[in-house]
């Protein structure tokens, strides 16, 4: 290591153990995430859960694909994530809509995304031994995809698990043994030969616990009323999606026994803000960065968010409806979509909508009905551990791989 990052050394190769030393399941698995938000990194918590259980004694290492260049490198990335979709969320936007409608500029963008990432993957996985390794960040797979294109020799198996209800092109590689996705449609937007080969439905990546507990017990842990029409309101690890516009406007709506909490991740901005506006905690309870999500969500009644990552995927495990309140340029308006079209969410674009959409759930029993029925047959069938399972198609036993019977 030189500077923060693997020393690179380009003109190696890295050669995989031959295929007959295979284990016929992995004993380390090596999981790369990214640090944008928390989705990333949840996705590969809830794994790494479901690998302990499904694979006993196999080792986990989880490793920050942007990391590769060094820990400032990978905070400036995140910091100038966090910045375009705050302040230039249009940016965002235009690229995102070039990644989906251009096959030249997708091609393009994962050409010098690979490049650029699959130069240090190469360097860093000489000193890891994994026996699988799985992607849960675009940038992760585009490196993959890259290596495994550059050096045949490297054959370790490699899985994309994407925690998002959209797949743009940078998720989709030729070079990927599977690709798990939230929705069946995906090759649509995957827009890359030979994906539906590939691609498997597979579970919600959300960690254990969602979906475990009766709205009753978690209001009975958390001090609620039971009387209440409770909204939990989030914008992600970063509080992103007007969340203090949400908030405001709900909090001084006439909607009859309304109480909001509001979930602010990591913005002490954004708490501070929201506990100085002085509604009493009877209408308004306000949460910094907290580890009992599943408690909270399962408190609720409906789940309103920013569209995109996990947050919704944890909703429908739970099951909530949710509302995609403004969301987020690209990827949220891109997901909500997909769920809109699959009864999964309600959107509402400013915040006169989302009092009126929240108000008809309060008051109609039917669509609520209608909606939590929608999340639960979404989830029926879909556990995290049985995609981690199919996992072991990509590892023939050894009498398989000498030609044996």
């Amino acid at each position: 290591m030189q500077d923060g990052h693997p020393k690179l050394a380009a003109t190696e190769a890295i050669v995989s153990p031959p295929e007959p030393s295979r284990p016929s399941s992995p004993r380390k698995v090596l999981i790369l995430s990214g640090e944008m938000g928390e989705g990333h990194n949840a996705a590969a918590a809830a794994l790494t859960e479901a690998i302990a259980d499904v694979w006993p004694g196999c080792e986990v290492e989880r490793f920050d694909t942007l990391e590769l260049w060094g820990r400032s490198f990978s905070r400036f990335m995140s910091w100038g994530y966090e910045v375009q979709i705050r302040l230039l969320p249009l940016t965002y936007e235009i690229f995102y809509d070039a990644l989906c409608r251009s096959r030249t500029f997708a091609a393009l963008s994962k050409a010098a995304i690979g490049s650029f990432f699959g130069r240090r993957l190469q360097d860093f996985l000489r000193s890891h031994d994994a026996d699988l390794v799985i992607s849960t960040y675009p940038f992760g797979s585009a490196a993959l995809h890259w290596l495994r294109t550059h050096h045949p020799s490297y054959k370790v198996p490699a899985v994309t698990y994407i925690p998002a209800f959209h797949v743009h092109p940078v998720w989709a590689y030729a070079g990927i043994d599977q690709h798990y996705v939230m929705y069946d449609t995906a090759p649509d937007h995957a827009q890359t030969a030979g994906f539906e080969r590939t691609m498997r439905v597979g579970a919600p990546p959300v960690r254990d616990g969602f979906g475990t507990i009766s709205k009753r017990e978690a209001r009975e842990r958390l001090g609620l009323d039971h009387d209440k029409f409770i909204l939990l309101v989030t914008g992600g690890a970063w509080g992103l999606g007007g969340i203090d516009d949400a908030v405001s406007a709900l909090c001084s709506s006439s909607i009859e026994r309304l109480q909001v909490l509001a979930v602010c991740g990591k913005s002490t901005k954004l708490l501070a803000h929201l506990q100085g506006m002085g509604i009493p905690e009877e209408r308004l309870r306000a949460y910094g960065y907290v580890n009992n999500m599943h408690e909270i969500m399962a408190a609720a009644d409906v789940v309103v968010t920013n569209g995109a990552g996990v947050t919704v995927l944890e909703a429908l495990r739970t099951p909530r409806p949710c509302i995609a309140f403004k969301p987020l340029a690209g990827h949220g308006k891109a997901s909500t979509d997909e769920m809109m079209r699959r009864d999964l969410a309600l959107q509402a674009n400013n915040v006169s909508e989302l009092v009126s959409v929240v108000r008809e759930l309060a008051t109609d029993q039917v669509l609520m009905a209608r909606m939590e029925h929608a999340g639960r047959e979404w989830c029926k069938g879909r556990e995290l551990r049985d995609s981690v399972r199919a996992m072991n198609a990509l590892f023939p036993s050894r009498e398989t791989a000498n030609g044996q019977r």
